[in-house]
């Protein structure tokens, strides 16, 4: 995303914030404090002063970018400084800025610990330095006022490089020109020596002739500049989310709430349409059997009558169906009777019943040809049931009872 495309919010001289709506060329709004910037939108970046954003720069190895950031980690605890990260953002940024002498320039914005509850916006987008957004110019020692801060800014290439407080305004000359020469030393043994042009003192609050009698003390050209205005250019989709704890919480709780919201607004949606489709299917369900009582109404008639037809056809069965005929059953026994051993004393048929008695050479034949009905194709058709044969004398009498199926 490109600033052009972003309202940024920026410390003024004095306890106020400016407000630059996207590619605006002025600001042309002030608030008190990020709290009042609601009504923005988004995407809101706030730009911190040095009060609350440290600035600093780092001469580190040339390496891939992971690496980097482990030595650029190291580097700040061991300075002291409490880093924090987490699934919503850091409480520290840091930028390839280029390279020098072999050698990567790095500049790391770190937020203050504890962090101004009053700056604490929960809308804001992103935060980050106030002046890692102007367009500065390149070579020159900036001096600026944040909110009644003296800042003193370097940058690399026209981008931030490093940035303190020295003094609290107003100025006084002997203060500013000496910490102008000790910064253009300290800057020079990392960067370089000549990599510092110029110094530039930035708002309409110098005094004109300063620019003047501070060049002579420092031996560097001096200028004042009426404002610094943001870089519309400045190209911030790389940038990794830099947010105060309290609002990478609130966003993180917000972002749960969401989720939460969502899931319950689904679970309702889907409940209420399980509930639609079982009552369409409740509905469906008694519409058909109302169609089914109709066609049952339709049907009951031709129904009694083809059930008084069947019971009639199942009385005439005994008569016109072969196979229940009294003589093919009866020549069916004959079929399976042994060739001796076996007398037949009675045959009946009753309807769907057979009933046979006889005589047998003995017991186990009388039970073995009662066995052979059940295997029969004809009469395994009937159940069969049959007391234990009674001996008398030498003989065995048998009973059989058929009961069809």
């Amino acid at each position: 995303m490109s600033l052009s495309a972003a309202t940024l919010l920026l410390p003024a001289p004095d306890a106020a914030w400016r407000v630059w709506k996207p590619r605006a060329n002025a600001s042309a709004e002030a608030v008190e404090s990020p709290a009042e910037t609601s009504h923005l939108g988004k995407p809101l970046i706030i730009g911190l002063p040095a009060a609350s954003c440290r600035t600093i720069g780092l001469i580190l190895p040339q390496t891939d970018s992971e690496l980097l950031e482990q030595i650029i980690v190291t580097q700040l605890e061991r300075r002291g400084f409490k880093l924090e990260q987490d699934s919503a953002g850091k409480n520290y940024r840091w930028h390839l800025l280029g390279t020098s002498a072999g050698q990567s320039v790095i500049s790391v914005d770190l937020l203050a610990d504890p962090f101004p509850q009053a700056l604490a916006a929960e809308h804001a987008s992103d935060y980050t330095a106030a002046l890692r957004l102007a367009q500065l110019p390149a070579g020159h020692l900036v001096i600026v006022e944040e909110q009644g801060d003296l800042v003193l800014a370097a940058s690399h290439q026209g981008k931030l490089y490093h940035s303190h407080i020295f003094a609290q305004a107003p100025l006084n000359e002997e203060t500013l020109a000496l910490e102008i020469t000790l910064a253009r030393l300290s800057l020079e043994a990392d960067l370089g020596v000549g990599t510092i042009e110029g110094v530039a003192l930035i708002g309409g609050s110098f005094d004109k002739t300063l620019a003047t009698r501070l060049s002579d003390v420092i031996d560097l050209p001096t200028r004042i500049v009426a404002e610094l205005a943001p870089n519309t250019a400045l190209d911030t989709r790389s940038w990794t989310k830099m947010l105060p704890a309290g609002i990478r919480q609130a966003q993180t709780a917000s972002v749960r709430r969401g989720k939460i919201t969502r899931a319950l607004i689904l679970g309702g949606m889907l409940y209420l349409s399980l509930a639609f489709l079982a009552f369409a299917y409740l509905r469906y369900q008694e519409q058909r059997a109302a169609e089914l009582a109709e066609e049952v109404a339709l049907t009951s008639e031709p129904a009694a009558a083809v059930r008084k037809a069947n019971e009639r056809w199942k009385a005439l069965a005994p008569a016109i169906e072969p196979k229940r005929y009294p003589l093919f059953l009866l020549a069916e026994i004959n079929r399976i009777m042994p060739g001796s051993g076996i007398v037949i004393r009675e045959f009946e048929v009753k309807g769907s019943e057979i009933e046979i008695r006889g005589e047998a050479r003995d017991a186990q034949l009388a039970f073995q040809f009662i066995e052979d009905f059940k295997k029969n194709r004809v009469l395994s058709r009937y159940q069969w049931t049959a007391p234990r044969p009674e001996l008398k004398g030498t003989t065995a009498t048998f009973r059989a009872q058929g009961k069809l199926l």
